[in-house]
Parts: C-alpha cells; sequence; structure tokens
C-alpha cells in the first residue's frame, strides 16, 4: 500500500518543497565543488544561487531570498555582518535584473538538442 495516498497539509507541503529545493541546489554546488569556505562572499556564487532557486521555484509564497540566505547559512555559517551584507549584494542583484528565470523556449530548445544529438551518438 502507498503512502501517497495520504494527503499532507499545504503548509507542509510548502516546507517539503523548501527542502526539495535546498536539497537540489546544495547538490550543485557540491557538483561543482564550490562549497569551500572560501566562496562564502563571492558574487559569482551568490548569482548561481539566486539563479538556481529563482529556475526550481514555482510557488508564489515561497520567500526566495529567504531560501537563498538558509543555504548559504546552512553551507557557511554567516556571521550577522556578513548576513547583512548578503542580504544587499541580493537586493543589488534583483535590483538591476541579473537573477533570471530560464525561458520555457530556452529549455525546450535544449531539451530537444539533448534528445537529437546527444543520444544519437550512443547508437
Amino acid at each position: 500500500m502507498s503512502l501517497d495516498l495520504i494527503a499532507i497539509t499545504p503548509n507542509l507541503a510548502n516546507e517539503v518543497k523548501l527542502q526539495q529545493i535546498k536539497e537540489k541546489v546544495v547538490a550543485r554546488l557540491v557538483e561543482l565543488k564550490i562549497n569551500d569556505v572560501k566562496f562564502k562572499n563571492n558574487q559569482d556564487v551568490l548569482l548561481l544561487i539566486c539563479n538556481l532557486v529563482e529556475h526550481l521555484t514555482k510557488d508564489k509564497k515561497i520567500k526566495k531570498k529567504d531560501l537563498v540566505l538558509e543555504i548559504l547559512q546552512s553551507m557557511f555559517s554567516l556571521t550577522p555582518a556578513e548576513r547583512a551584507i548578503i542580504e544587499n549584494n541580493i537586493e543589488f542583484l534583483h535590483s538591476n535584473k541579473a537573477i533570471k528565470k530560464l525561458s520555457r523556449f530556452y529549455l525546450f530548445c535544449v531539451g530537444a538538442y539533448e534528445y537529437l544529438f546527444r543520444y544519437k551518438k550512443k547508437d
């Protein structure tokens, strides 16, 4: 018998989504080997994390800025001063439209390219 049939509350579903997004972002940073302390204040890493969260978040109820700060806090254990600086940097990136979500057309084109060219080479 499957336990997926038992419904969860919307608040709990929101928390589950948050945890899944955190896991995916941290896994991507570990995969790229940029989870070292020397990248704590790196603007490019911050932009990458913001873009990953933007891409993975579909629910309007999720506060993306808080999620990015939670991810950074769990990875690098920030001080309150560093947290304030990162909050300002996120606001700067957002106001300059540096944080972008990938368009559905681009995702479709990448998916079609992978399907047509990468899988046929293995045959």
